[in-house]
């Protein structure tokens, strides 16, 4: 659908009919007078034809104002039509780069995220994604997102992940961490034997967990962010290096104790082992479907055992041979006690390893 556009100017034809009026002319009659085919009078008067310098020394022999009026009064209208154009073309562009750029991010979940959403017109929304993603245009986008079609440190499900929702996801992290709080200390990637049993003193206590795993980080140099997990990404955390310190983001898919633990160990170990200063290529989405790395593998095993001793846990699985499994309530409520951890925690090994996934009744597993 065409729209009309409205002028400030006026077209010379316009001043042509007022003056033509006033002096009782009729456009056959001026334009037989001046030598003018009749039909091209009528495209000037309706503002379809221009006014030449020609034609404007023709009007000014035969009504007495200044051909350089005319022309002033035609390149006036000249000047706006062509911005007009112009204003319209970039208007088109917008469309096309607002279309195109949707390939590589979801903005629907950006306008949740960005505060104040991203903006009131294309061109303003154009540049609040381009701003958030650190680029300067729509190549730019295009070649960040590509650049991350790698495998990274997510620790995901097996479903399949959108690639575009994934990228997004991922640069949402970024900014939710450039937003948190600075850590109250340095990272020192010698300590980690030391945050262990505090990390896991406070999953065994479960109250006000959140908060208080993200005191506990912050004071060994780390950064926690929480952030809802969004449609087509199944990502329980992330771990990646911005500024002076390394980032662990979780977004605590089913509210559960145990996945919390065993996620949070897995990111730590990345920060500790894998993660270096100033080194983002170390933070790319997998959306090629790869096998877990080497490096995935080792996070999981070190989770595994940092949670559950390997010793430990052998020695419980003998001593549950031959015990049904709705009867281990008791047996893994006394193993957590006695080596201080929590019963959910457990339990979720015990189901994972053993593939039962009704047994956990009385055994709270949420996160408080």
């Amino acid at each position: 659908m065409k729209t009309k556009t409205t002028y400030t100017t006026i077209h010379p034809g316009m001043v042509l009919k007022e003056v033509l009026d006033e002096k009782g002319l009729s456009n056959k009659e001026f334009a037989s007078t001046i030598g003018m085919p009749a039909s091209v009078l009528s495209d000037i008067i309706n503002g379809k034809r221009s006014v030449t310098p020609d034609i404007a020394i023709l009007l000014e022999a035969s009504l007495g104002r200044d051909a350089a009026s005319w022309l002033a009064i035609q390149a006036a209208r000249d000047i706006e039509v062509a911005k007009a154009k112009e204003e319209f073309l970039r208007k088109q562009e917008d469309i096309e780069t607002w279309k195109s750029l949707q390939n590589y991010c979801n903005v629907r979940i950006l306008e949740k995220v960005i505060p104040g959403g991203l903006g009131k017109n294309t061109r303003e929304k154009i540049n609040c994604v381009f701003s958030f993603f650190g680029v300067e245009d729509l190549y730019d986008l295009r070649t960040t997102f590509l650049a991350d079609v790698n495998p990274s440190f997510f620790r995901k499900s097996s479903i399949v992940s959108d690639p575009v929702n994934l990228f997004t996801w991922k640069y949402m992290a970024f900014f939710a961490s450039e937003k948190s709080p600075d850590p109250l200390v340095s990272f020192d990637s010698s300590n980690l034997n030391v945050l262990i049993p505090a990390v896991k003193e406070t999953l065994f206590a479960n109250h006000e967990t959140l908060n208080n795993l993200h005191d506990l980080l912050s004071c060994f140099g780390i950064r926690l962010v929480i952030l809802p997990n969004q449609q087509g990404t199944h990502i329980d955390g992330f771990s990646f290096w911005r500024g002076e310190w390394p980032t662990i983001t979780l977004t605590l898919r089913g509210q559960k104790l145990d996945i919390l633990a065993f996620t949070l160990l897995h990111e730590i170990y990345h920060a500790y082992k894998h993660l270096h200063r100033g080194n983002f290529e170390k933070t790319c989405i997998s959306i090629d479907g790869e096998k877990d790395s080497l490096e995935e593998k080792e996070a999981d095993t070190f989770a595994r055992n940092s949670l559950i001793p390997s010793v430990e846990w052998q020695l419980f699985k003998a001593s549950c041979l031959g015990v049904s499994p709705y009867a281990m309530g008791p047996r893994i409520r006394a193993f957590s006690e006695e080596h201080g951890i929590h019963p959910s925690i457990v339990l979720g090994r015990y189901q994972h390893e053993f593939n039962v996934f009704d047994n956990g009744r009385g055994i709270e597993r949420s996160i408080n």
